[in-house]
């Protein structure tokens, strides 16, 4: 007997059996679910009875299944948005045609990994549909949008190689046996592709867009599962790749969401995991740098003083996300990532630590075949890395000060010295990006130009904020002028540069007392308005500056009076 007529087994998936058909018990999914296209689950509990609840069968979560924890006092989860596409199951996404053959990327794999892969996932996309070892099956779209990822902007925005980022070893490694993690590349990828015009939708048909807002809501609602399901140890390895869920999920919101509160929620999450696991975050010892693998012993316990493996990952995706935090605080964050590890008594979660374990502990934790050229580009954009950190440290402190209004122990002048005493020391950044020319075959004169171009932001920024009934000194015209010149070269080499250069667009636009200036920045910023959130952010409040400006027949606009009104109405 199959079907309905066949007796039950007890030991099957929770969706056979609220569906009352015999389940072949096959993990992580079993045949009749996978023929069904449904999601299948396990261990959730099945109620019987007319007054239990009923859980209906579908793959698209409910708007309310998007928390991952408690949401914070002042923030409303009522206006969380539904998810698109209840009840869609991903075979039915025939509406959009691909304008673009997928990148070919050569097979890598990765020297150091948490996790052993038995295969490579991506070299084998060759079929209809692909069942992963993680049980999600790929579409043909999906596969489509997995291989854009190496070429999408999130990518091109940190613009590291790709072989040897810490993108690329989520993209080889977790994605294969981890859900989540392959959900949110899809979700990252899918709007990403939609945004830049790569796909043509269909009438009456799903858009990439909708694809990519249904894994990523599949996605927050198996995470939340995942977090909420009791175990008694957590490893390492497993911590790494929760927080990288988290930073895929705080930059989608970034990237993607329609309101500030959501990304709010995810960045109180991350809180959440630092305040809950300590351990995934202390601090790294150089000398560990000089211990051979042969002297590792890899059946030694902690105790013992053995180094396995030295990882980089959580500190870089939570500097990432601090600097995202520090981007979006004058958006309305009501809340600051940037507070709590300031204020934490752990001095691993330091700013200033995690960007130098970012710098440094990359090449250990790929080991002896980190490419000697990798090595080398490393060296070359240390130093312009090191201006970019300092410009959003620079950011966030500006925005602090605003904020305690003078109770706070820093005062908008001493930040204005260290300002420039940070301009001093890497004057021959500031100097090379003035009389370098715009096209170069390395990756270093780019990241020049966004730290010394996003430093200038700075300073008008402190200006504006700070200093609002003073006129512009000889610094703030020139930092003025370096952001202009600066765009005007990034623009002639590559057009998606000036999308890494949206603040000091809007800084320029808003300062400058030039018509020509202002009017070819306010154009570029216009440009990619549709691409991210913050652009959009960005252009909005780029028009009402303007507008009030020239109501006020060219007098300066508080920008700090602007972005409080704009608080109050989100």
């Amino acid at each position: 007997m199959s079907g309905r007529n066949a007796p039950r087994s007890k030991n099957g998936c929770s969706t056979c059996r609220r569906r009352k058909v015999k389940c072949g018990e096959e993990r992580p999914i079993c045949n009749r679910c996978l023929n069904l296209r449904l999601s299948c689950e396990w261990g959730v509990p099945v109620k019987r009875g007319r007054g239990a609840h009923v859980r209906h069968l579908q793959p698209a979560p409910s708007g309310a299944d998007q928390l991952l924890w408690p949401a914070p006092d002042g923030v409303d989860v009522l206006d969380i948005p539904d998810a698109l596409l209840a009840g869609l199951s991903p075979v039915s996404w025939l509406g959009d045609t691909v304008l673009l053959e997928p990148p070919q990327v050569a097979p890598f794999y990765p020297p150091v990994a948490p996790a052993r892969i038995s295969t490579p996932l991506y070299p084998s996309l060759s079929t209809d549909e692909i069942v992963c070892a993680n049980s999600l099956t790929l579409t043909e779209h999906d596969r489509k949008y997995f291989q854009y990822f190496p070429s999408s902007s999130i990518i091109y925005y940190y613009m590291k190689g790709w072989n040897w980022s810490s993108f690329c070893y989520l993209y080889q490694g977790p994605a294969a046996t981890n859900k989540v993690i392959m959900r949110m590349i899809l979700a990252l990828s899918a709007s990403d592709m939609h945004r830049s015009g790569l796909v043509v939708q269909s009438p009456g048909r799903p858009t990439a867009e909708n694809h990519g807002r249904y894994h990523y809501n599949l996605a927050v609602k198996e995470f939340r599962q995942l977090l909420e399901t009791p175990r008694r140890h957590v490893s390492l390895e497993e911590l790494e790749i929760i927080f990288a869920t988290m930073f895929l999920m705080v930059t989608y919101e970034w990237q993607f969401g329609h309101s500030v509160r959501h990304l709010q929620l995810h960045l109180h999450g991350v809180r959440s995991l630092l305040e809950s696991h300590p351990q995934l975050f202390r601090l790294k010892d150089v000398n560990d740098v000089f211990l051979s693998p042969e002297r590792a012993d890899d059946n030694a316990s902690p105790a013992d003083g053995a180094v396995t493996k030295v990882s980089f990952i959580p500190e870089q995706f939570l500097l990432w996300i601090l600097y995202i935090d520090a981007s979006c605080q004058p958006m309305g964050l009501t809340e600051s990532l940037n507070d709590y590890v300031m204020q934490s008594k752990n001095p691993a979660l330091n700013p200033d630590h995690l960007h130098q374990c970012a710098r440094l502990w990359g090449r250990c934790f790929w080991g002896e075949q980190y490419p000697d050229q990798e090595v080398l580009d490393d060296i070359e954009n240390y130093r312009a890395l090191e201006l970019l950190h300092a410009g959003f440290r620079m950011r966030y402190r500006t925005w602090r000060v605003l904020v305690d209004s003078g109770a706070g122990t820093e005062s908008g002048e001493s930040l204005f010295q260290d300002i420039i005493a940070t301009r001093d020391k890497y004057s021959d950044l500031f100097i090379t990006a003035k009389f370098a020319g715009a096209v170069s075959a390395r990756r270093t004169l780019n990241t020049i130009y966004m730290a010394v171009c996003i430093f200038y932001a700075q300073i008008i920024l402190h200006r504006r904020l700070l200093c609002v009934d003073s006129l512009p000194s000889a610094i703030h015209r020139q930092a003025t002028a370096g952001i202009v010149d600066i765009a005007r070269k990034q623009f002639a080499s590559d057009p998606r540069l000036l999308r890494r250069l949206h603040w000091p667009l809007l800084m320029a636009v808003i300062e400058t007392d030039d018509p020509n200036h202002q009017a070819w920045c306010r154009q570029r910023l216009f440009e990619f308005r549709d691409f991210h959130s913050e652009y959009l952010w960005a252009n909005e409040v780029a028009d009402q500056v303007l507008a009030q400006q020239d109501a006020r027949q060219g007098l300066y606009v508080n920008l700090a009076d602007l972005l409080r009104q704009r608080f109050k109405v989100q």
